[in-house]
């Protein structure tokens, strides 16, 4: 039991920062505030290590991103947390990455009851991604903070750790699997993000999933992948999927994004996260 808790400790510090940062890009980022110290420390790292603001914007914007959506319809956008564990890599990569995305909506949301579950998940989905095993001076304080409910001091701990845990994805070596956990928690939070604004619904509000140059990235690293995974059904699902939302969400200034193109967002998202989520068996066929 101990030794699953420091495993689900390990795991939620270096992945969970991540991929929090990718959960609310469908919202925009447009409008970017002024760099605080801490953002252009994580930036002069980020540019050592390759990383941009598509595969992991800062956490701190997001944060500022999602207060623009408040109210959060907490119970109309959370899900049951996925339950199989696909045997490939790449799916593995990209469920792991949505249920990254769950928790952050759980602490966006102070729901302190629903974080312990996504480890529980992470620890299942991550086995197999070699995730490194450094650590960071402000990790374990995100979880005892988060069992305090001290909400604001978890956001902070958050903001400080995305450094070091996006040093520690970079340590995997692997560029493939970095793109497959963005990924994932990218579609799960296109779902979330698409949900809360139906359940409230502004022309303004929708123009917040319009980033044309952020489908167009995620659509071009589907091109680069694995021709195997990119030949099997989820595979093209996803490379099919990632289109139709670009055309969707892809307008002129004055033509916004209706209630039923909304809808059709999170659809889509939803579709294909519930593959994601399913068991290889059966899904990775051509």
């Amino acid at each position: 039991m101990a030794k699953d808790a420091g495993r689900m400790d390990t795991i939620f510090r270096r992945c969970l920062p991540l991929v929090f940062g990718l959960c609310l890009i469908p919202a925009g980022l447009a409008q970017k505030p002024a760099k605080s110290g801490a953002q252009q420390d994580i930036e002069h790292i980020r540019e050592e290590l390759g990383v941009n603001e598509f595969t992991a914007p800062s956490i701190e914007l997001v944060f500022q991103e999602l207060a623009y959506l408040r109210p959060v319809p907490f119970d109309k956008v959370w899900r049951d947390l996925p339950s199989a564990t696909p045997q490939s890599r790449a799916r593995l990569a990209l469920a792991a990455g949505g249920v990254i995305a769950d928790g952050f909506l759980a602490v966006t949301a102070e729901k302190q009851s629903r974080i312990e579950p996504v480890g529980r998940s992470l620890i299942r989905l991550t086995k197999g991604l070699g995730v490194s095993d450094s650590v960071t001076r402000h990790s374990r304080s995100i979880l005892e903070k988060a069992a305090k409910k001290d909400w604001g001091d978890v956001k902070k701990e958050l903001v400080r750790a995305q450094a070091e845990v996006e040093a520690a994805m970079m340590q995997l070596k692997d560029e493939e699997l970095a793109h497959l956990v963005a990924l994932g928690g990218w579609l799960r939070g296109l779902e979330i993000t698409a949900g809360i604004v139906e359940e409230e619904y502004t022309v303004e509000r929708a123009r917040r999933l319009v980033q044309p140059e952020l489908m167009d990235y995620f659509i071009d690293r589907v091109e680069t992948l694995d021709p195997t995974f990119k030949k099997t059904k989820l595979g093209q699902a996803i490379g099919a999927g990632l289109k139709e939302v670009k055309v969707l969400t892809t307008k002129p200034v004055n033509k916004p994004i209706d209630l039923a193109e909304v809808k059709r967002v999170r659809a889509v998202a939803h579709d294909l996260n519930k593959a994601i989520a399913q068991d290889d068996e059966g899904g990775d066929q051509e």
